[in-house]
């Protein structure tokens, strides 16, 4: 009997499916799943199994909490059948090799290599590179080949109905925070707080009870099983939860509990609500970073401040995250750009950073410097030009390591660290504003 790799694989892949479980996620990339169980046992001691696992399932996570009855023993067989071993297994057998031409080669496997296979045909030794094949056809017969790890219990139950709960973690699993910041030409912007959800494991998911944990649990889970097939690049966006997220604290992390259940296939994607749309007020200022004798002339960065407060309509906590950034027109959103963002709990400040300016341009130049062996003094002029129609923040923000004094500046500053002081300013549309100061510092 000839058995094709890629049929096997295809048939593979179709199965594996939970039903009912419960999923917690993590920042890590594993999950704690919670899979309840049912069987019928003829006697006891009986034995069951339960085969619908992730490769990525931690080895020493299954536990079964049986509602009636006592485990003996637990099993778990991590033997998975592979293209890879099974191409091992069939060197010296008969092999055909379906070129992406269409073209039958016929001979014996006598060696694999990590860029192709080489065959004994009748009349020569034939290397195909892989990228020139299409299928490998084996005359070797596998009787049920495992895909996933299995789990195999014996129990011992006065019931011949068997209930309880499978509890494991797995690798496998992500999400992420993704927030909508919605800027208006006037007035407060629109805050909306999603959640990516991710399953790059091997098996869907149906009816399934999620909940997300924000925060740093430990160490990440190694996979303990090999993957042998790629993942799909598919992805499946599902309509926001009609119900939001019911947040609260897990000890020293948050917890957010869904009440809607969901379908999460493999290698889908969903998108759901964590918080309801806010109105929120924020800050804009136009930002120019540098360092000492740096010169250079560049448009400043965008920087917007959103405070996590009562008043700001929000005092919620607001997880890790990607933001983007859109600008209401009369045509609709458009796009104005993308940040990375902290977790900021209640109280605390989030700060994203929008790009830069098209029309506000920063300009520094080093305008004198002396080194001597104790000391050195460095003057500095930079230069800023708003392009604008109208008044804009800008925050000239300076670094300066070692011990050092300001000697003279040409505007008020501010201290904000040890090695760094702040130049804030408004300018109005269509101003250029200089600043000069100059800078002396001295080691023994």
């Amino acid at each position: 009997m000839k058995i094709s790799l890629i049929s096997i694989l295809i048939i593979s892949l179709a199965l594996g499916q939970s039903e009912n479980a419960t999923m917690t996620i993590y920042k890590n990339g594993y999950a704690l799943i919670k899979q309840p169980l049912e069987w019928t046992i003829r006697k006891s001691p009986g034995e069951v199994e339960y085969s619908v696992l992730p490769e990525g399932i931690k080895e020493s996570s299954p536990y079964l909490n049986l509602q009636s009855g006592q485990v003996i023993n637990q099993k778990l067989d991590g033997n998975l059948f592979s293209e890879s071993i099974l191409l091992e297994e069939s060197l010296g057998e008969v092999v055909t090799i379906t070129t992406i031409d269409d073209e039958d080669e016929n001979g014996t496997l006598i060696a694999i290599s990590q860029d192709g296979y080489t065959i004994q045909t009748r009349r020569d030794v034939v290397f195909l590179k892989k990228e020139q094949i299409k299928k490998i056809t084996l005359r070797k017969v596998v009787e049920n080949p495992q895909f996933r790890p299995l789990l195999r219990w014996e129990i011992s139950s006065n019931d011949y109905h068997v209930t309880g709960d499978l509890v494991y973690m797995a690798r496998g699993f992500d999400w992420n925070a993704v927030y909508r910041m919605v800027v208006p030409d006037y007035g407060p912007a629109t805050l909306i707080t999603e959640a990516f959800i991710s399953n790059y494991s091997s098996i869907n998911f149906n009816d399934l009870k999620l909940k997300l944990v924000e925060g740093s649990v430990g160490k990440q889970i190694k996979q303990q099983f090999r993957d042998n097939r790629k993942l799909s690049s598919s992805v499946m966006a599902a309509k926001p939860s009609m119900q939001l997220a019911n947040e609260s604290s897990l000890g020293d992390y948050h917890i957010y509990d869904f009440p809607d259940r969901f379908d999460l296939g493999k290698n889908e994607h969903i998108t759901v609500r964590l918080y309801a749309p806010k109105l929120i007020d924020y800050s804009k200022t136009y930002v120019f970073k540098n360092a000492e004798r740096s010169q250079k002339e560049e448009p400043l960065e965008i920087e917007y401040q959103v405070k996590n407060t009562i008043d700001n309509n929000l005092n919620i906590p607001l997880p890790q995250g990607r933001i983007e950034l859109y600008q209401s027109t009369k045509d609709g959103l458009e796009f104005t750009g993308e940040d990375q963002v902290k977790q900021t709990p209640k109280g605390e400040t989030a700060t994203i950073i929008a790009g830069r300016s098209f029309d506000v341009i920063g300009k520094r130049k080093v305008m004198n410097f002396e080194r001597q062996r104790k000391n050195e003094e460095a003057s500095i002029e930079v230069i800023i030009t708003n392009t604008r129609d109208e008044e804009i923040t800008v925050r000239l923000e300076e670094q300066i390591r070692g011990d050092w004094v300001i000697k003279e500046a040409s505007d008020n500053y501010i201290k904000r660290d040890a090695s760094t002081i702040n130049f804030p300013f408004s300018l109005n549309g269509g101003q250029t504003k200089s600043i000069t100061y100059t800078y002396r510092k001295e080691w023994n």
